[in-house]
Order: structure tokens, then C-alpha cells, then sequence
């Protein structure tokens, strides 16, 4: 890389190689497990005892401790899985108790011991740990995979987010007020969050992961994270052989028909003539693992095949029907574990998601005014691989290094370049066998019916690298009888961006005044002249760009036990990044400190009522979205019809270099400070119920602000420009006055009394607040406070986003081989806002006449304002499971789900325009929840 700072570059790379070591969301691989052995009749500490840590998912074999003159012990790097912990004295009957480990969680296991003098017959008792969490102050929950396969889901670690309290939004969720480009994504420890874009980029072999880690506040300063943390930790390998299959399909015939009206409350229409197009998908897997050597190197490989088809029935303005949505994942992932020694381990992992989406844009509805030449075809995926070694030169001592890379591609263009276009097909289709595709025609959009013909607007690739190393060294030690753990840690990130872009044909057309469909596009007569609706076309050359970043992250975190019924939480950490966009500016050169506090009080001295209160600070100091944006792309020149010549005379051109601007003066990195009280009670054997308060202020959150467009004082007209020689003109910075406050309410209950029983259900009441609706358009919400100065008034209230009530609900219950699975969720309808065109067409973005979240009425009158919501949608899914292998001795399963069980019908999304183009769609339905659909299934495993 070339930044023009090379001093900070150079800083980068010392540190990089003498630094100590952790990551801007460095991953908790490993969980623990620790607590007290005492006499059962005198209460007296019993020091020296042999403790023997046993478990499948531990390489290497068990490993042994002794207890401390207190009669303490813990033992830390411990693999999630089920073990067997096991205390033994010569001459004195063994004790054995069970427990289940998971990654960033203790265990804790508190014991009284009836010491007899005569060895007898070990006897095993099952134990769960007190799900109190009595350590931490981190809130959100660890979700099994074995949970997972009992509940009817969408088979994605997006999807599994979804079911946690405080998790809104879609597969890139809002977490606790923080918007989708917020969050963190690990697997196995190393962060896979798009460097753009900051949402998820890789896709995973759901069977290949073992937990999911949903973190949503209250995190230690290894995370940095102004959102959540999902944190996955994929299956390895064991001294045992097994082999996991299975293959789900849901064939449309076994779905409800999407015949519902375009009105808001327009039910099911049993007599719609409307042809019915298919939905369905299908999936296969399979997932090996084993030993290579016993003990010594596992392994575990992994493939899914995925299929799904989405589609739209036909509808205005084309009134025929598209072609299905057509996705086709492939997702590998292979994962050797080895231990060459008892004091050290080594991972090394790699995942690849190639896919392709033909008529990428057909499941919404945009499907039915878009022909199928002028369709997209998009293809993405990539590759990541990680090696981790982790060292354990004593009980009390841990090194952990892990470097990793990453590439993931989006390609996207028309369907006729980089796919397949069935001819016969469309020409039958639209009555015309003399229909042909022309690669180099330019696209035409037609403004009257917003009708898109003939091409695609433009054709891609976007390419994202990522390089990352992670170092961490932890000591544990009782200093005057107090016992701290404190880690240390570094993590350095290096991130590039390549983009080009080309338009077939050169050129796009917008077409308007000459009526519906094709009949109202422009056509060149082939003499220089011009005849139907012509309008406007804009002319850009191809181009490319590259944007690169660095980022350094500094941490210190101890975990600190004045009592044994106290823990306390300091931490520090640093964090620093520098981007460069493709005109080799410095877009962004930020730091920001990050202090944490926390802590967890065992209220009843039992571990079973814990109260924990937290305060830190997040900073978000590497992201690529605003070098990306920032970079000069080519000068785009619009051209406008001459109705008296029939010719187009060139209007303005935008773009090129000086077509944006970056903010040098400002330093200040977006930011969050969290603060968060919690109080969790055991009620029953391994159930818990607690009750969070959560408060979040995110600050200086990334935007774009246009600078040279110059309003009346309705802000709906333009009146110049203060440099006449150019249009709109964006700054990429980080304003003071772009926040977001967000506090909540959380009631949750989490257990699983039985080995039968598993449940997790919460209640969230939550307000959202202030003007951070948008960050460079990457929310998509089509709205922005600084596209108009004039409109800032409209962009204080309840922001987009904003759910006041959701519940949720997943469980299931297993008796002799069945399993009913249980899914619900129910969420308040999120605020939207009227739209309206600007009158100059050059400017882009809308603009309001109410604030968001509201509509306007007519006139002046601020009485007819009124509320503007989503309306409420509730999901119930089911998952009914049959195992047959107590009747067969093969653990064969059939699975059936039922999604949308009740055939619910609530609107997703709303028509929010009061445009040029069918003013008279505002508050249409332009999509709703995906009626009842059952999916089949048969899962082996051996």
C-alpha cells in the first residue's frame, strides 16, 4: 500500500511485528470453567484436590489442575462442547459432575464435597451451571447448534441473529439502536465484516457451525463494536469419525398463493386469475470430520448446495410475468485442529461462497416493470482462511496469534452478457419472434410507467481484500488474595477496494411524455434525429477506481475478583485508521479511546441472583464506505431534448475531479457510548429471567453533505449553485449533529430446565431517536438531512428503524425421538416518510413537507399531519422432527417445517413517493410477508 503519510505506515508495520496483542472485534474462541471445592460438613476449603477437565471437543486429551489453598480452581481455553469435570483425592470416592462450556462464557461450578475414607464406585451426576452469567456484564446469548436443528429457521447465522432480544431489522441487523453497517461478524475468531460496507460478506455451511455468539452490549474491550457481535465457532474435528447429511426441499405446490391486493388491507383474494409463479428452493449438505491422528490432528470438511427461486406474480405496468429470481450458493469450508504438544494447539481454517442470482431483482416489484433484457445478473462470493496457534505455557498464562485474509467479489451486470436469456421464451412472451438482444443498446427507463427496456444501467465488479493479524497474551495470578486475569492485545487490519464500472451503450437513457411502455420510448431515427418521449440521457465513460485503508487496535482488559461474590471490569482500548480514496486523499485519519467499566454482583452470594451495570465507548476508525464514495468517478454529461430541433443539447456535467469533497479539519471518529444495568435470577435448574436497561448515544455518524446547491426558502426549488460549474457536490464527513439515541427495556427468559426442554423468549421495549437515518445511502432509506439544508427541520423525531415493541419466542420439546419446535416473533411497525421529487431534476435525493415518520395532509395545516408506520407483522414458524434411530439403531431424522404457520399477510414495505412517475401508488403495498410455505427434510447422521 502507498498512503501519503508514510510515517504512519511505518509506525503500522513496527507494530504489526513487536506489538503484544487483540482486534477490532478479536472473537472469543474458547469458554471456561472455575469455582470452589469445599468440605460439605465443615464448609472448610479442601486445597490440592486433583481436578480432571475431560471432553470430545478437546484435543490433545484431558487436561489436569489442583485446587488453591481456598479451594479454588479454573481452568481457562476450553473448546465449546459438553465435559466431564472430575475431582479426585487417593483414597476418597471420585466426584464427577457434567456441564456445558460455551465461547465467551464461564461455568461456573461450586461444589461441596462429602469426603469418605473408602474408595467406592464412581458416580456421575448431571449438573447445570447457574445460567446467571455471574462474571460478566455482557448481555445477548450463545445459541447451540444442536438447539438450531430443532427450530424451523432460514438455515443462515443472519437469520439465527434475528432471534435475540434487542436484534431488529433484516439479515444485516440494527442491534440496540445501532444501524445495519455497525455490527461486527467473526468466525472462528477472525473479523469477516466487509470493509465497505461494514455487513456481512461471506456465507457459511449452517451444519459446519457449532455455536452462534449474538453479543449485544456490555462487551469486554476486546470488542469494538458501535452494534452487535455475531460470533461463529465452526465445528472441528474429534477422535471419533462422523458424518453429517442432510437435504431440505420446498417445492412451491407446498405454499400458500401470494394472491393479496396492493392495498394496505386488502386480504387474500381467492378468485384472483392471477397466474401463480413458483417459489421453492432446495438444499443438500454434508459435513465429515474426524481424526487424522487420534488426539494429535482433526480434521472437518464441509459442503452446502443451496437453490432458491423467488418471484413476483405479474402486475402494472408490464402486466407479464418475469422470470424467477434464481440463486445457487456453493459453500465449502474446510478445518484441521492439532495439537503437537499438551501446551499449545493450532487451527487452521478456510471457507469459500461462490453463488449466482440470475434476474437479481425479480422477487420484489420491481420484477414486473423491468423486461428480461433489461434484467441483472449478479455474481459474488469469495474466500477466507485463518490459522490461529494458541500456547499455554502454564495453567495461568495464554498466547494467542492469528492471521488471516480475505476476498470477496460482487459482480453485477446484464443478464444477457453474464448469463442465459431464454428467446423463445420472451419472444412468446411479448408476441414478437423478431426480439433480440443487443449487449450494446443503452438502457431506456421509461418515466411515465417506470418501465426499464433493453439493458441493465450499468455493469460491475467490486472487489474487497482484507489481511489481518490478531495477538493476545493473558495472565492469571492472586495478588494479596485477590485474583485478577489481565489481557493484552493488538490487532492490525489492512484493507484495499477495486471497483470499475462500464454502461452498455455508453449512455442511459430516462424517457417521459410519450406514454406507457415501449411505444413511449425515445428512438433514434438513424438521421441524427429523435422521435416519442424523449427526454434526457446521460453519457459516462467506463472507469475504475481503488480505495485502501490501515487499522490498529490496542487493548487492556482485567477481570478482577476483590470477592468471590464481586467482579469487577476495567478496560482500555486505542483505536486508529487511516483510508485513501482513488484521487490519493486521505479520506479519513481517526483515533479514538475507548474506556470500558463493568460489574457483576452475586446479589444472594449463591451465583443465582447477579446485578451488573456497565459504561464504554465504541469508536468506528477504519471503513472503506466513505473512501469509496469520495473517489472522483469520470465526468458524467447530461444531455437534454431540444423539442424544436429534435436533437439533445448538453445540459451539465457532473463527476470528475473536484465532484467531491473530504472534511481535513475534522478528527472526531463516529462513536457510541453505552451504558447498561442488568439483573438476572435463576428461577429453576438452568433457567434463568433477567431484566436489561439499555441507554446508547451513537455520535458523528459517517454522511454525506451536499455543499453547492443553493434553495428558496421552502427548500423545494433551486436557485443556483454557489460554483455555477458544477451540480451537487457531497463532503464525506462525520457532523456533530448526525446522532442517534436509543434506550430499551429487555425482559428475557433463557433456559433449559431439561435435556428435553430448551426455550429462549424476551420482551423488548425500545424508543429510537434523532436524525442519523442515513449514512451515505447505504441504508437505503432514500432520505438524508444533508442533501437539502432546508429540510434539517424534518429530521428530529423518531428515527427510521424505530420498533417500540417485539417479542420473541424459540423452543422446542423431545420425547422418545420427536421434536416440536416452536417459532415466534412479533414487531411493531418501524416509521417511514413521504417522499417527493425535487422540481430540478438535477439535484439528487427527495425531499419532505412533515417530518419523518409522519405524512403531511394537504395545504399548510399542521392538524392533518399524521403518523406514517409500517403495520405490526407477526411470524409463527414451526419445526416437527422425528429421530428414528431408537427404532432403527441409524440416527436417521425427518424434519418438517411450516413457515408463516397462520398464512400472515402484513405489509414489509409501503410505496413512500409522491413522484412524477404514478404519483397516485403513495401508500400501495409494494411487498408483504411470504405466505405459508412447508419445507421438507432428511438429515443422517453417523
Amino acid at each position: 500500500m502507498k498512503f501519503k503519510n508514510q510515517k504512519w505506515l511505518s509506525l503500522a508495520l513496527a507494530l504489526a511485528i513487536t506489538g503484544p496483542g487483540t482486534a477490532f472485534a478479536a472473537g472469543e474462541l474458547n469458554g471456561r470453567i472455575n469455582g470452589k471445592l469445599l468440605e460439605s460438613g465443615t464448609k472448610a476449603a479442601l486445597p490440592g484436590v486433583k481436578v480432571t477437565i475431560s471432553s470430545p471437543a478437546l484435543i490433545g486429551g484431558s487436561k489436569e489442575i489442583a485446587t488453591a489453598n481456598d479451594g479454588y480452581f479454573e481452568i481457562a481455553n476450553l473448546p465449546p462442547g459438553e465435559y466431564t469435570v472430575e475431582f479426585s483425592m487417593e483414597g476418597v470416592k471420585p466426584l464427577k459432575r457434567k456441564l456445558t462450556v460455551r465461547q465467551g462464557e464461564t461455568s461456573p461450578l461450586n461444589l461441596q464435597w462429602n469426603v469418605e475414607s473408602a474408595a467406592e464406585e464412581t458416580i456421575v451426576v448431571e449438573y447445570e451451571a447457574p445460567p446467571t452469567r455471574p462474571d460478566t456484564t455482557q448481555s445477548g446469548t450463545v445459541l447451540s447448534s444442536s438447539g438450531q436443528s430443532k427450530v424451523a429457521s432460514g438455515r443462515s447465522y443472519q437469520n439465527v441473529a434475528q432471534q435475540v432480544a434487542g436484534v431488529s431489522g433484516g439479515a444485516n441487523p440494527d442491534v440496540r439502536g445501532a444501524t445495519s453497517i455497525m455490527n461486527r461478524y467473526l468466525v472462528d475468531g477472525m473479523d469477516i465484516t466487509d470493509p465497505v460496507t461494514n455487513t456481512f460478506s461471506a456465507n457459511i455451511n449452517f451444519d459446519s457451525v457449532g455455536s452462534f455468539a449474538v453479543l449485544t452490549g456490555g462487551m469486554e474491550a476486546k470488542y469494538n463494536s458501535m452494534g452487535g457481535v455475531i460470533n461463529l465457532i465452526t465445528n472441528g474435528g474429534s477422535d471419533e469419525f462422523h458424518v453429517d447429511a442432510s437435504f431440505y426441499g420446498n417445492h412451491y405446490k407446498l405454499a400458500a398463493p401470494a394472491q393479496y391486493g396492493s392495498n394496505l388491507y386488502e386480504g387474500y383474494r381467492p378468485f384472483d386469475p392471477t397466474i401463480r409463479p413458483p417459489t421453492q428452493g432446495a438444499q443438500g449438505n454434508i459435513n465429515v470430520s474426524g481424526p487424522i491422528l487420534k488426539e494429535k490432528l482433526w480434521f472437518n470438511v464441509s459442503y452446502q448446495y443451496t437453490n432458491n427461486q423467488a418471484s413476483v406474480p405479474s402486475g402494472p405496468p408490464l402486466n407479464l410475468q418475469a422470470p424467477n429470481r434464481e440463486f445457487i450458493g456453493h459453500y465449502l469450508r474446510g478445518k484441521l485442529t492439532f495439537a503437537p504438544g499438551s501446551h499449545s494447539r493450532l487451527t487452521l481454517s478456510a471457507s469459500s461462497d461462490p453463488a449466482t442470482i440470475a434476474y437479481a431483482d425479480n422477487s420484489s416489484a420491481t420484477a414486473n416493470s423491468t423486461t428480461p433484457f433489461a434484467s441483472r445478473l449478479q455474481k459474488q462470493g469469495g474466500a477466507f482462511g485463518t490459522l490461529i496457534w494458541e500456547y499455554f505455557p502454564t495453567d495461568d498464562v495464554t498466547y494467542k496469534a492469528q492471521v488471516g485474509a480475505q476476498q470477496n467479489t460482487i459482480e453485477s451486470g446484464p443478464q444477457g452478457q453474464m448469463g442465459n436469456l431464454d428467446l423463445e421464451a420472451i419472444r412468446n412472451a411479448y408476441n414478437d419472434q423478431t426480439l433480440t438482444y443487443d449487449p450494446n443498446r443503452a438502457r431506456h427507463l421509461n418515466r411515465d410507467d417506470g418501465s426499464s427496456w433493453y439493458n441493465t444501467a450499468s455493469r460491475s465488479a467490486d472487489a474487497r481484500y482484507t489481511a489481518m493479524a490478531d495477538l493476545s497474551a493473558t495472565k492469571r495470578a492472586t495478588i494479596f488474595g485477590q485474583r485478577h486475569e489481565a489481557e493484552v492485545g493488538f490487532q492490525g487490519r489492512v484493507v484495499r477496494r477495486d471497483y470499475s464500472q462500464s454502461l452498455p451503450g455508453g449512455r442511459n437513457y430516462t424517457d417521459r411524455g410519450g406514454g406507457a411502455g415501449e411505444a413511449g420510448l425515445c428512438v433514434d431515427n438513424g438521421d441524427g434525429t429523435f422521435s416519442g418521449g424523449c427526454y434526457q440521457y446521460v453519457e459516462t465513460p467506463d472507469f475504475s477506481t481503488v480505495e485502501q485503508g490501515l487499522g490498529l487496535g490496542f487493548y487492556v482488559q482485567d477481570r478482577y475478583k476483590p470477592t468471590d461474590w464481586l467482579t469487577i471490569l476495567p478496560g482500555l482500548r486505542f483505536d486508529y485508521g487511516v483510508t485513501q480514496d482513488a484521487d490519493n486523499r486521505i479520506v479519513s485519519q481517526l483515533a479514538g479511546f475507548g474506556p470500558r467499566l463493568g460489574a457483576a454482583l452475586d446479589v444472594t452470594r449463591d451465583q443465582k441472583t447477579v446485578l451488573s451495570a456497565f459504561y464504554g465507548r465504541s469508536n468506528e476508525t477504519l471503513s472503506l464506505l466513505s473512501a469509496a464514495n469520495s473517489s472522483s468517478g469520470p465526468i458524467s454529461t447530461t444531455y437534454q431534448y431540444n423539442a424544436t430541433t429534435k436533437a439533445f443539447d448538453k445540459l451539465y456535467e457532473t463527476g470528475g475531479p473536484g465532484g467531491t469533497l473530504v472534511d481535513p479539519k475534522n478528527h472526531t471518529a463516529p462513536h457510541s457510548d453505552e451504558i447498561m444495568v442488568s439483573l438476572r435470577r435463576q428461577v429453576l435448574k438452568g433457567t434463568s429471567i433477567g431484566v436489561e436497561y439499555t441507554y446508547k448515544h451513537l455520535q458523528n455518524i459517517w454522511d454525506a453533505v451536499e455543499t453547492n446547491v443553493l434553495w428558496d426558502p421552502t427548500g423545494t426549488r433551486v436557485i443556483g449553485y454557489r460554483d455555477p460549474s458544477k451540480g451537487v457536490v457531497y463532503q464525506f464527513t462525520r457532523p456533530d449533529d448526525n446522532w442517534v439515541k436509543y434506550q430499551s427495556v429487555d425482559l428475557i427468559l433463557d433456559g433449559r430446565p431439561t435435556p428435553e426442554i430448551e426455550f429462549y423468549a424476551a420482551y423488548t421495549l425500545s424508543f429510537r431517536y434523532g436524525p442519523g437515518n442515513e449514512s451515505m445511502g447505504q441504508l437505503g432509506t432514500g432520505i438524508g438531512q444533508y442533501d437539502n439544508v432546508r429540510q434539517k427541520q424534518f429530521y428530529t423525531g423518531y428515527a427510521l428503524g424505530d420498533t417500540r415493541h417485539q417479542i420473541k419466542f424459540t423452543g422446542s420439546y423431545t420425547w422418545k425421538g420427536l421434536s416440536i419446535g416452536p417459532s415466534i416473533s412479533f414487531a411493531t411497525g418501524t416509521p417511514l416518510a413521504k417522499r417527493y421529487n425535487s422540481a430540478d431534476d438535477a439535484v439528487t435525493g427527495y425531499i419532505l413537507r412533515s417530518p419523518v415518520g409522519t405524512t403531511p395532509g394537504t395545504g399548510n395545516d399542521p392538524k392533518q399531519i399524521t403518523e406514517f408506520r409500517l403495520p405490526d407483522v407477526l411470524v409463527v414458524n414451526a419445526r416437527a422432527t422425528y429421530d428414528f434411530s431408537e427404532l432403527t439403531g441409524q440416527k436417521i431424522s425427518l424434519i418438517a417445517d411450516a413457515f408463516n404457520l397462520f398464512n400472515s399477510a402484513s405489509a414489509t414495505g409501503i410505496r413512500r413517493d409522491d413522484g412524477l412517475s404514478n404519483p397516485n401508488n403513495f401508500g400501495l403495498v409494494s411487498s408483504r410477508q411470504q405466505p405459508l410455505r412447508v419445507q421438507l427434510g432428511v438429515r443422517y447422521q453417523y
